[in-house]
């Protein structure tokens, strides 16, 4: 999968990212915002890679698509 872009934006009270035309919450400073749209990109690719590695396991087609998430209870 390819990796997403992000942009980084100041609003009036801190500090943005914008991720597909989705914005963040405001971070107090520019390093915090770039931290955490990185680890944004990071799990978002790490959930393609899951949904590929799903879609891969349930060929052919008329089996369920199987995506399990670790952390959930």
């Amino acid at each position: 999968m390819s990796t997403q872009d992000y942009a980084i934006a100041e609003q009036d009270n801190g500090w943005i990212y914008v991720i597909e035309g989705r914005s963040s919450a405001v971070f107090a400073s520019r390093e915090e915002a770039e931290e955490a749209a990185q680890s944004a990109v990071k799990n978002r690719a790490e959930r393609d890679d899951e949904l590929e590695q799903g879609l891969e396991e349930t060929f052919p087609a008329s089996d369920p698509v199987s995506v399990t998430h670790p952390n959930s209870n």
